[in-house]
């Protein structure tokens, strides 16, 4: 009996599965620095059973860690225990080239990437990295220093993908005639059937060009690109898309919202998002 009368739980007794579930719906961080210190059992299980580690959530760190490295060093930590297992991995800000191809080269059954506000993260180094993912199907890339023809390579590498997001800060971007990112979709990924581009430059041509190639398309999200103009043709070419989203429709749905601007500049970025 514990000293205030309660009973007293020997957590390190908990069955292993039971507690595989629990641990596998913390944050990394939660687990990490957390849980896994909370007994010899507890820690041994954390180590050890790759399941834990198949969908990793690394979101929101800046608000828990100072250190861009300790936040890298936890994510290869959860790429090494899994093992070869991870399926899905969603991250922030500390992303950068070498940790992205770190994952692509220990977890190649990856199915699902998400990449936010990673400024670290150049063209070269997701080009690269996309190679190592050839089960992915679905893939997040929002707020990124990425863009232009990064999509065919992205394309090539990944045949699966049935889900791509490319969301960039929005660029003032009224007469610009870019069409890069367009081709390289609508050339590259047959199989999508999700497709989000907001603030893109992408014109009308463009647009056209992915749907007459990417024929499961059932959403396609086009918020902030105010280059498109929607007339009678583009209109007929959307009329099949069971979920439109138009240049003007408002955005209160989108999480990362208060980090798009009319701006040209970031300079409404936090501070540690540009340095």
């Amino acid at each position: 009996m514990a000293e205030d009368g309660c009973e007293s739980r020997d957590w390190a007794e908990m069955p292993s599965d039971a507690l595989a579930v629990v641990f596998g719906k913390l944050r990394v961080i939660d687990l990490l620095t957390g849980a896994e210190l909370v007994c010899r059992a507890w820690r041994q299980l954390a180590a050890t059973d790759p399941t834990i580690w198949r969908r990793v959530d690394m979101n929101y760190l800046r608000y828990r860690l100072d250190n861009k490295d300790e936040a890298k060093a936890m994510a290869r930590t959860a790429v090494d225990r899994a093992a070869g297992t991870m399926e899905a991995f969603s991250a922030d800000y500390f992303v950068t080239d070498g940790l992205l191809l770190y994952i692509s080269k220990r977890a190649s059954s990856l199915k699902s990437l998400h990449l936010h506000l990673c400024l670290n993260v150049s063209n070269e180094g997701m080009a690269e990295a996309m190679k190592g993912f050839p089960q992915l199907e679905e893939l997040d890339i929002t707020i990124c220093s990425l863009h232009g023809d990064l999509c065919q390579s992205i394309g090539k590498a990944c045949p699966q993908l049935k889900c791509f997001r490319l969301n960039m800060i929005f660029r003032d971007s009224y007469g610009w005639d870019d069409n890069t990112e367009a081709l390289g979709i609508a050339n590259n990924m047959p199989e999508l059937r999700e497709l989000q581009l907001i603030g893109s430059d992408l014109i009308n041509d463009g647009l056209i060009s992915i749907l007459d190639h990417c024929l499961h398309l059932e959403t396609v999200d086009i918020r902030r690109c105010y280059n498109i103009q929607m007339d009678d043709a583009l209109e007929s070419k959307c009329a099949r898309i069971r979920n439109l989203k138009l240049p003007h429709d408002l955005i209160s749905d989108f999480k990362y919202r208060t980090n798009i601007s009319s701006s040209i500049t970031y300079s409404f970025l936090p501070y540690h998002l540009m340095s």
